[in-house]
């Protein structure tokens, strides 16, 4: 395809989209490439800021209210026999960050077996619960931010480990978020609270704003 015809299609994309946010995503009509190109944004840096800013922005912010919330004798009690406690959850989704981890450093050769059944139990309060989640996120951010700043090439592979990441840990937050609902006997009000998809839009352009 010509320049020309590139350029083009870009325009009349643009025109098409003209009511569309810079970063279309809360709503979901994906991603304006031709303007993430005018901005000099490259896909993979948006898919990077979008994922970490969805992992440390949003779910870590629910996962925080819901531990402070809960009481520590309700973390390791089993909802139904045999079934994983709300603390082994948790754990459950911070060894996936580490694991992940691993992989974003070319560092596959350390990854143990068993992850799928590693749903832990201990006695360990909220606060320290929230503090080795808190630790290990901590870690993730900073690898993440490597490839925000270009420091690491973001390869497609590691677009497949990390959306999968994404999609494991919402899947368990809403596990942890439903049984603590059922402990506490009350809905958590995250949208109410600003946690929700406009917030988290907001703060993706505001990220990639920042370090354009």
């Amino acid at each position: 395809m010509s320049n020309s015809r590139k350029e083009q299609e870009s325009h009349n994309f643009d025109q098409i989209a003209s009511e569309w946010n810079q970063l279309d995503v809360a709503a979901g009509t994906g991603i304006i490439y031709s303007r993430l190109l005018h901005n000099k944004v490259t896909p993979q840096r948006y898919t990077a800021v979008d994922i970490s800013q969805s992992m440390v922005d949003l779910y870590y912010a629910k996962l925080k209210e819901v531990l402070e919330t809960l009481p520590s004798d309700s973390l390791w009690t089993e909802a139904y026999k045999e079934s994983n406690t709300i603390g082994g959850i948790v754990m459950h989704v911070c060894e996936h960050v580490a694991r992940n981890c691993l992989r974003l450093t070319e560092r596959e050769d350390e990854l143990g077996t068993g992850f799928e059944e590693f749903f832990p139990n201990s006695n360990m309060t909220s606060g320290e619960l929230l503090a080795v989640f808190e630790s290990q996120l901590r870690e993730w951010s900073l690898i993440m931010n490597r490839y925000i700043q270009h420091e690491l090439s973001l390869e497609e592979e590691h677009l497949h480990q990390l959306y999968h990441l994404v999609e494991h840990t919402g899947y368990h937050l809403g596990q942890i978020i439903d049984r603590a609902q059922g402990v506490l006997g009350t809905k958590f009000d995250f949208y109410g609270k600003g946690l929700n998809e406009s917030y988290l839009r907001s703060k993706i352009i505001g990220d990639i704003d920042a370090k354009h």
